[in-house]
């Protein structure tokens, strides 16, 4: 049978220091309401019951702060996990920052080393920084996706992080590798990777002839091609110590700066021809031929055509005594 109190005034129910009052329900669920609002001002609030519903949408920590911040340094909270250690969630003024942690902020003793945050999305404030996420770690930390199925295997569209072994594998095992700026590029080229030579040809319209190589071409000109047992850079071609134009009856032409010479410290080797080269304005051309009446086999070609053998010493004092 239901029953009602109503006072004229404030209503006490006191007991003697330090005991309990009980509002007991009974063996079924029950329920206590309280129509205004409800005032706690013991140091401790403890709720036993499974589930707690709460129809506010807000839910305020550290009310009543008097002080520029938090002023006992932390808020948040923290979950009993039995004879596990604890873990927090909580608000740290002094790094102005959020934390998931194991352990007791207020015992002070709490690690990162097991804390896990799991979600799909992190959105930035294109306000701050224009939407950057900035990841910031301490001593030699790294960015890592530790538990991934392969993941550098998953790197497929242009937006996608990529790992140190998708890079590492992209350089070893992708036929199409190049450093690339615009039309300036470094093309690499294995013969024994499929399509990997037919690449260069296709992209810059050079070719390393069915050999690997490495290609830099230069606003789109083919300028340095090394091979496993020559250098080409344009037309000259360096093959162990011989230097080749490659440009048929081209020149090779070796300038030095002012007044400038052409030294050896030993000797200079010519091989010997059995036609005289023809003469050219402004220069004079020397070669080697059989020896001839002059003994020497050294023959300049004057820029006048003139072709004629260096005399030998004792071909020249023979001659003196004979004229």
């Amino acid at each position: 049978m239901a029953q009602f109190l109503q006072t004229n005034g404030d209503y006490t129910i006191k007991t003697y220091e330090g005991g309990i009052i009980t509002l007991d329900t009974g063996p079924r669920i029950g329920q206590i309401k309280v129509t205004g609002n409800l005032v706690v001002e013991g140091d401790t609030l403890t709720v036993s019951a499974e589930n707690l519903d709460v129809q506010d949408n807000i839910i305020r920590l550290n009310v009543g702060e008097t002080g520029t911040g938090v002023s006992l340094r932390y808020s948040g909270l923290e979950i009993d996990r039995g004879t596990s250690n604890p873990v927090s969630f909580y608000y740290d003024e002094n790094d102005d920052s959020f934390n998931i942690a194991t352990g007791s902020v207020e015992g002070g003793a709490v690690n990162y080393s097991t804390s896990q945050l799991r979600l799909r999305t992190i959105l930035t404030n294109s306000d701050t920084d224009a939407g950057d996420l900035t990841l910031i770690g301490t001593g030699a930390g790294v960015v890592k996706v530790s538990g991934t199925l392969n993941y550098e295997s998953q790197i497929t569209d242009d937006d996608d992080i990529p790992n140190k072994k998708y890079v590492d594998d992209s350089i070893r095992d992708n036929p199409t590798f190049q450093i690339i700026d615009d039309n300036t590029r470094v093309i690499i080229s294995e013969k024994d990777v499929a399509d990997s030579l037919q690449y260069l040809e296709d992209e810059t319209g050079y070719s390393t002839f069915g050999e690997s190589g490495v290609s830099v071409v230069v606003d789109g000109i083919l300028n340095t091609q090394f091979f496993t047992n020559r250098t080409v850079i344009q037309d000259i071609e360096i093959l162990g110590n011989e230097i080749t134009n490659n440009d048929t009856n081209a020149n090779v032409f070796v300038r030095t700066q002012g007044t400038g010479k052409l030294q050896t410290n030993y000797a200079i080797e010519l091989e010997e021809i059995a036609v005289t080269p023809a003469f050219v304005n402004g220069s004079t051309i020397i070669h080697a031929c059989t020896p001839g009446i002059g003994g020497s086999g050294v023959v300049f070609v004057g820029s006048d055509g003139v072709a004629d053998e260096l005399i030998s010493k004792n071909k020249a004092l023979l001659l003196s005594m004979l004229f």
